[in-house]
């Protein structure tokens, strides 16, 4: 899936050398113009050299300047600049409709381009083989735990997952060896994930950490780190809004991927649950 230009620029601006930034906001402030320029023209127009240019196009993904172009013209031509803007107050409802329209799929896109599929595969065997599933979540990745608990429990597994951490601690002292214990944490800092995956370490299960940034703590600390990446760091700063999106598709990621590895064991268990389901209501409700 090809990401908007725009918004994969400024999702990777703070990770940009101090040059290469220079290039990046010129070019968010100036896009549509930016397609008519060749590198020295860039280059002079931003206070930086030719060859900052062809660096700057490498850091955020590209193959080089023509390349950028393209996109650009692609993504910033004939579109409304304040799209690209963050949520400001006062604003139309339609706008601001648009603007999380495109954000969330921008979201998705970095995440399906990114996420590791050969991880993903080895989770997935993981969920297959293991007995019982500890999952933990707090603030808005709680949403995704509980996702992932309504996903993978009306398939069959054991899940386990409990909003306070230290009961949560207690389950985990004493998990069987077949368990494993999923963290999922946007900043992969939250002091309580921490613990709870150094406590699941000390028992020997198998750990499992969804989060945004692969050098953060918990990425480092768990047996397979799954990098969601995804989200703008300067949208609606009070709520997570792009991250969560991310981390929704993360789970979904896993549970098809799981789905098709045990499809038609699924799709009997799926309707027996079902025909089950509807029996017990009839009879209810006669």
């Amino acid at each position: 899936m090809e990401e908007n230009i725009i918004l994969q620029i400024k999702s990777k601006l703070n990770d940009l050398s101090k040059a290469e930034k220079k290039i990046g906001e010129y070019i968010l402030l100036h896009s549509v113009e930016t397609v008519n320029y060749n590198t020295n023209e860039l280059a002079q127009k931003a206070g930086v050299s030719p060859a900052t240019i062809v660096r700057f196009c490498r850091s955020i993904g590209l193959s080089g300047f023509s390349q950028l172009k393209i996109r650009l013209y692609a993504d910033a031509s004939g579109v409304d600049e304040d799209l690209y803007t963050d949520i400001t107050p006062n604003e139309d409802v339609s706008l601001i409709s648009e603007k999380l329209a495109l954000r969330f799929n921008q979201s998705i896109s970095q995440t399906a381009n990114h996420l590791d599929k050969t991880r993903i595969e080895e989770v997935t065997k993981l969920l297959d083989s293991c007995t019982t599933i500890y999952v933990y979540g707090i603030g808005a990745s709680h949403v995704v735990a509980e996702d992932f608990t309504q996903k993978f429990s009306r398939i069959g597994k054991t899940v386990v997952n409990m909003l306070d951490h230290h009961l949560l601690s207690s389950s985990l002292i004493n998990a069987g060896e077949q368990s494993l214990f999923m963290a999922i944490s946007n900043s992969g800092e939250t002091n309580e994930i921490i613990k709870l995956t150094q406590i699941a370490k000390q028992r020997k299960l198998h750990t499992i950490g969804i989060s945004q940034y692969e050098n953060s703590t918990l990425a480092k600390l768990v047996d397979y780190p799954i990098i969601h990446h995804g989200g703008e760091a300067v949208m609606l700063r009070s709520a997570a809004t792009t991250s969560l999106i991310s981390q929704l598709f993360t789970i979904d990621m896993l549970y098809y991927a799981y789905v098709n590895k045990n499809s038609q064991k699924i799709l009997n268990m799926l309707k027996e649950s079902k025909i089950s389901i509807q029996t017990f209501f009839h009879k209810e409700n006669s």
